[in-house]
């Protein structure tokens, strides 16, 4: 789980990343097949969770929306990362990432 990054980190609008003026996006990078995804503001306030199942695929793609379809507001988040190893203890990863606008 070491080795799991957001890109783009920070996340700037209007960057190259994007597809369209319309089509805003993160990876998640390098997690394990299966796992979900909690994202945070830095106050804690739930913003989505996202489940990934792919044994083929490391990545994931999040359209920066919240729970209630809203664009993401500038700022500082945090996300977690929780899987089960191959012995079935529960792992988690924790980490951060910049939107900036």
């Amino acid at each position: 789980l070491k080795k799991i990054r957001v890109v783009p980190n920070p996340y700037v609008a209007h960057s190259e990343f994007n597809e369209n003026e319309y089509l805003k996006k993160i990876r998640f990078t390098h997690l394990p097949a299966q796992c979900k995804i909690t994202i945070y503001t830095i106050s804690g306030e739930k913003v989505n969770a996202l489940e990934h199942d792919d044994q083929d695929d490391g990545n994931l793609e999040w359209n920066l929306r919240t729970i209630n379809n809203q664009e993401v507001s500038p700022g500082l988040y945090i996300y977690t990362v929780e899987a089960t190893d191959n012995n079935g203890k529960d792992i988690k990863h924790i980490g951060k990432f910049a939107v900036i606008r």
